[in-house]
């Protein structure tokens, strides 16, 4: 439907104007970024990778980002949140079953998610300055 509807054209064109100004590992970091936020609308890793895998594959090659860099941007994007965001259910399934509520969670793991946030960046920004090509 994106394809046929072009709407996957107008987002990696949208996508492109919006970070293609940027130095590339800002633009790397950006990708990381938005699959973190794509993670709480799309809780799936293969849906995830279904919607927006078509969309940042052109768009690294449109800002210089390798293909690489882009899928471990979404490796981690969609890796770290999934025990984060009460839109995982199973996730969610797991506290109640615990008897754990989700804002108790989010104080605990909140600062080691930001370490694992800041661990990740450098990964992406490291993947893209050696240009890492697998």
């Amino acid at each position: 439907m994106l394809e046929q509807g072009q709407v996957m054209d107008t987002l990696v064109f949208g996508l492109g104007n919006l970070v293609g100004s940027f130095p590339e590992t800002l633009a790397a970091v950006g990708m990381f970024i938005s699959q973190v936020g794509f993670n709480f609308v799309i809780p799936s890793g293969s849906g995830q990778a279904l919607v927006t895998m078509p969309i940042m594959a052109p768009l690294s090659d449109l800002i210089g980002v390798t293909r690489q860099t882009a899928v471990l941007a979404y490796q981690l994007g969609d890796g770290l949140s999934n025990i984060l965001y009460p839109t995982s259910g199973y996730f969610m399934a797991t506290l109640a079953l615990g008897g754990v509520t989700w804002d108790r969670w989010v104080r605990f793991f909140l600062p080691l998610f930001g370490i694992w946030i800041g661990i990740s960046l450098c990964f992406v920004i490291y993947a893209q300055v050696v240009g890492w090509t697998g």
